[in-house]
């Protein structure tokens, strides 16, 4: 038998070696032709034209122009811009040796957060990664979002229910629930309102401002139109503004609402970053909130136009640092919790934000992608990740809940580990005694924009 194999073997090779005998002239002529094409023709009608164009526009760029020439309508892009408009790397964690002592093994590090201290019910989490805000419908699917509640409760941290319907199921899989009071008319009933363990105001996304959306009938499955109660032919709208919010005035009147029905949970207010960041965080204070949520330009959504993702908002490393400066400045960050997103994905990153000041840091698109993980060979190479846990992929129903729960639950596992490494090389064992001395800047407009030490030349007085 193992001659016989030995045999076919052999034999094979000797066909291959004769196809690649064969074929090699004819390959070596197309090839020959191809190259003087190329090499000959004068632009107009060169192919090479396109290596051009490609390197003039970006193909991003491009395909996304053949999108709109196709459709006469807003690009609907999911996750956000591509730009990586912050620089995380300009900032690196200053490891100590004798300055500090760096803490051992044996010594807990304590990475519990408080959402809301001053609040009458604040929420408690034992990391300070939280679910970012993802509705189900026009976004998620129902089983992804339970896997996500799944996963965060896993690790004791917060979900958030977006702008979607309130889910039963959702409250059912999580201690934590953050519920979104967002610029549409739907779940806001106080029926809602008191299952929340915290309540965000959602006045705009990073990546859409404050535009209008219409979610269009003819984009919503059956199951969320019978989930909705929605009639045939119904649209929903979130508003520009917040229905019945004119000033700071009526904006107060609705927080002390929702502090009312909810028995005092902790109520903030989310809202894209902006050059006028100042004055808008100065009307937000006024009305007495308990926390900030910050979304930078880097953050994601479901879908929506390339311009408010790539050309709106502040990006979210400078939203980061102004926001807190202004609460430092007004004497807040005793009262008002800071959580900011757009662009987190990595363990340092979130060490990194928090040491300038975030008290906790909401992700969303990388969540999405660890909850696919290898669920994803389900849909690829022929469709993106989102036909498995968007409400409108084709697929969703191949999505495994339990599956994607543990993926979720062992990358919160996994960055939560890793900030306690950080924490012991910065010497510190709780987040509260992270500041601007654990930071070190590469660049002068990043110590600037920071506060942190630049750290390419020595101290005056030091070192010569």
């Amino acid at each position: 038998m193992f001659e016989f194999f030995l045999v076919l073997t052999g034999s094979l090779l000797l066909v291959m070696v004769l196809a690649l005998l064969l074929w090699r002239p004819v390959i070596n002529h197309f090839f020959d032709r191809f190259v003087k094409i190329i090499m000959r023709d004068p632009y107009p009608e060169n192919l090479f034209e396109m290596y051009n164009v490609i390197s003039k526009v970006g193909l991003q760029n491009l395909v996304e122009s053949d999108i709109r020439g196709s459709s006469g309508e807003i690009l609907r892009r999911p996750f956000g811009t591509s730009k990586q408009f912050s620089n995380w790397d300009k900032l690196v964690l200053n490891t100590v040796y004798f300055l500090r002592k760096p803490v051992v093994e044996a010594v807990g590090i304590d990475t519990k957060v408080t959402i809301g201290p001053k609040a009458k019910r604040p929420l408690e989490i034992n990391t300070p990664i939280m679910v970012a805000g993802m509705g189900y419908g026009w976004g998620l699917s129902l089983p992804a979002k339970i896997a996500l509640a799944k996963g965060a409760d896993f690790m004791k941290t917060a979900s958030n229910t977006g702008a979607g319907p309130f889910l039963p199921e959702e409250r059912k899989h999580t201690k934590r629930l953050i519920v979104q009071y967002h610029r549409g008319n739907w779940g806001k009933e106080e029926e809602v309102l008191r299952q929340a363990d915290a309540v965000e105001i959602q006045l705009g996304y990073g990546a859409y401002g404050t535009a209008p959306i219409l979610h269009r009938h003819e984009e919503f499955s059956p199951e969320l139109r019978d989930y909705m109660k929605l009639e045939p032919g119904q649209d929903l709208l979130e508003e520009a503004a917040l229905l019945g919010v004119e000033d700071e005035g009526e904006l107060k009147e609705v927080v002390n609402y929702l502090r009312r029905v909810t028995n005092g949970a902790p109520v903030g207010i989310k809202m894209a970053a902006t050059g006028a960041l100042e004055k808008e965080l100065a009307v937000c204070a006024s009305a007495g909130i308990d926390f900030l949520s910050i979304a930078g330009a880097e953050a994601g959504i479901a879908y929506g136009p390339g311009i408010t993702a790539d050309d709106c908002g502040l990006p979210t490393l400078p939203a980061l640092c102004r926001t807190v400066k202004f609460l430092q400045a007004q004497g807040l960050t005793e009262y008002i919790s800071v959580i900011i997103s757009g662009g987190l994905y990595t363990p340092g990153q979130f060490l990194k934000a928090l040491a300038l000041g975030a008290d906790a840091v909401a992700i969303g698109t990388i969540l999405i992608m660890v909850m696919a993980h290898t669920q994803t060979t389900k849909v690829l190479p022929w469709e993106p990740p989102t036909e498995l846990v968007y409400e409108t992929g084709k697929r969703r129903k191949n999505f495994s809940v339990e599956q994607g729960a543990q993926s979720v639950a062992n990358f919160l596992q996994s960055c939560n580990a890793e900030l306690e490494i950080g924490m012991r090389n910065l010497g510190k064992t709780s987040l509260k005694e992270l500041s601007l001395e654990d930071l070190a800047a590469l660049t002068s407009e990043m110590a600037e924009m920071s506060g942190a030490e630049l750290a390419l030349f020595p101290p005056a007085g030091i070192g010569g």
